[in-house]
């Protein structure tokens, strides 16, 4: 049975009005956060993706909020499929990683470095490919085989790739080349 949150959910759309007053919704009300991390958590669910959106958005402005929840979004992070699901938990990774208010343990650390590393090399397209750049540079600041994996990865394929992959590698690259 679907409660009235789950509805508005589903019956949610993309615009940025609809993803930030959900957003604001259950800033203001987390109690939902538990109902929300299982919705998009539930990967047989059509209209999970949704449910990515709002927790992408919560992480940039109220990463607190997700603390309890951390593992069992480091540990769905990879099963997912669909392209809006990807793009909400590769800017995830990178809030979650880049996080001042927080602390990851070493395995979600290890789980996000994962994950990042096969969305780079994987099919994923421009916009998880650059948050993943984004969140091992972070990485890389600390783990100097980062820095070689990420530059190895980077230079192998850059020719082939789009204008927003290579500015956003060219960023990468500099960083971790200081």
């Amino acid at each position: 049975m679907n409660t009235i949150f789950q509805d508005r959910i589903a019956k949610s759309n993309a615009s940025t009005n609809c993803r930030h007053g959900l957003r604001d919704f259950v800033a203001q009300n987390p109690e939902h956060m538990t109902e929300l991390v299982a919705f998009a958590t539930d990967l047989s669910n059509k209209n999970h993706y949704k449910a990515v959106w709002i927790i992408e958005l919560l992480v940039e402005t109220h990463t607190q909020m997700l603390v309890p929840f951390i593992d069992l979004i480091c540990n769905t992070m990879a099963q997912y499929k669909h392209e809006s699901a990807i793009r909400g938990m590769s800017r995830t990774a990178y809030f979650l990683s880049t996080s001042k208010t927080i602390s990851l343990t070493e395995n979600q650390k290890e789980k996000l470095i994962e994950i990042c590393l096969d969305w780079l090399i994987g099919d994923a397209k421009v916009a998880p490919k650059a948050y993943a750049m984004y969140t091992l540079c972070h990485y890389a600041q600390k783990e100097d085989w980062i820095k070689d994996e990420l530059r190895n990865i980077i230079n192998k394929d850059f020719h082939a790739q789009s204008a927003g992959y290579k500015a956003a590698a060219k960023e990468v690259l500099r960083k971790i080349s200081k």
